[in-house]
């Protein structure tokens, strides 16, 4: 689409600032959520173990990330009419829906084919929450087909929303955001208070546990805060503070103290609760997402041989692949390892494998998808009168 006047422009006119150093940052987030589900067997319970399984948290590094990425992308560009919007949906849909609709279908088709007699009707109940996402917002289907996928119904509704979020905080500043985030969590709230208990809601909004660790209403704050240093960057180059990197340090380490109080506190307690503990929500939905914001500043504003190394082409390449990379990890390729090898066996050949198809699948499949439906876009995008 384009238009008379730059502020009306398509959604994709200005192509924003390249951060190397944060595209590596991608495949960093992807690998701890690998760990996290494939704890080598190797390793004695407690101790090194219960440290990859705090590696969720790379879900949380993924979420501040795609806020200041989007921020950055659309910032001032924000329009709300159909010739805006369409484009706007389309890029974001191309962005992560191939690659999911492919690998996700296969994953329900190896778990529901063929499908019972009888169960016809309840089989594509489960295949169309899935295949819509719509499944993230239940906290009984949630891992219905790919199990990782329910954290791309956060991240669509963070799509939908971040133009009315974009617009508040520029019409009325950090108030207005701050407005978006509580009344997005007392909705979250609200529904759950409703919908918990109801069986025939089949898990929608089912729990509070539910609620501040799978949805885009309890995670609301990750993106908030991605896309307020976005705002508060405003899309220029990545510079250099002289001195100390004590940003990069001091977010490095806010996340390290983090892990290990998660890691402490999941250790065996009466009165722990896993994430619905109150102290478990803070650290992981409030504390490990502020370290990575200040992390994510340093990366932008200093010199440190954290972002040389994670701008080296190596790690770009891993980056590009990572959404993949995420998507591929649990799916058809880990049962037939596991069903191959035993569960836990031979996780680093597992891991480098993961690694070398998702690049092939990026390459082959979601890179040219992606490009093609956007030219398909760009051709049906009307021009002025």
């Amino acid at each position: 689409m384009s238009v008379s006047t730059p502020a009306a422009e398509a959604p994709a006119a200005a192509r924003p600032p390249y951060y190397p150093a944060l595209t590596g940052l991608r495949a960093v987030a992807a690998y701890l959520v690998f760990f996290h589900h494939f704890r080598p067997l190797a390793l004695n319970e407690g101790g090194p173990r219960l440290v990859l399984g705090q590696l969720y948290v790379g879900v949380s590094l993924f979420f501040v990330l795609s806020g200041f990425v989007l921020a950055t992308r659309y910032g001032q560009r924000v329009q709300l009419n159909a010739r805006w919007w369409r484009p706007y949906l389309w890029r974001r849909a191309a962005r992560i829906y191939p690659t999911y609709l492919l690998l996700n279908t296969a994953a329900l088709a190896r778990v529901y084919w063929p499908i019972p007699a009888g169960k016809l009707g309840n089989t594509l109940l489960l295949v169309f929450l899935s295949e819509s996402l719509l499944r993230g917002f239940s906290s009984t289907l949630k891992y219905v087909g790919l199990p990782q996928g329910w954290s791309l119904t956060p991240e669509e509704c963070f799509y939908v929303t971040l133009p009315f979020l974009l617009l508040l905080w520029q019409r009325r500043g950090m108030l207005g955001a701050v407005g978006f985030a509580l009344a997005t969590l007392a909705l979250g709230l609200g529904l759950t208070a409703l919908c918990q208990g109801r069986p025939a809601l089949h898990g929608f909004f089912g729990s509070y546990y539910h609620l501040f660790n799978f949805t885009f209403f309890g995670r609301v704050l990750e993106f908030m805060l991605g896309v307020g240093l976005a705002r508060w960057w405003g899309g220029r180059p990545a510079g250099h503070a002289p001195g100390w990197p004590w940003r990069t340090l001091t977010g490095g380490l806010a996340i390290v103290v983090t892990i290990a109080m998660l890691t402490w506190l999941d250790s065996p307690r009466p009165w722990y609760e896993g994430n619905t503990n109150p102290a478990a929500i803070l650290l992981n939905l409030v504390a490990f997402p502020l370290g990575v914001t200040l992390l994510l500043l340093g990366l932008l504003t200093e010199n440190s041989w954290l972002r040389t190394g994670l701008a080296t082409p190596l790690l770009q390449m891993l980056g590009r692949s990572s959404y993949f990379f995420y998507v591929l990890h649990i799916g058809l390729l880990s049962i037939w390892w596991h069903d191959t090898f035993g569960w836990g066996r031979h996780i680093g050949l597992q891991f480098l494998v993961t690694v070398l198809l998702a690049e092939v699948g990026y390459r082959l499949f979601e890179r040219p998808v992606h490009r093609w439906i956007l030219a398909r876009t760009q051709a049906r995008t009307p021009s002025p009168a």
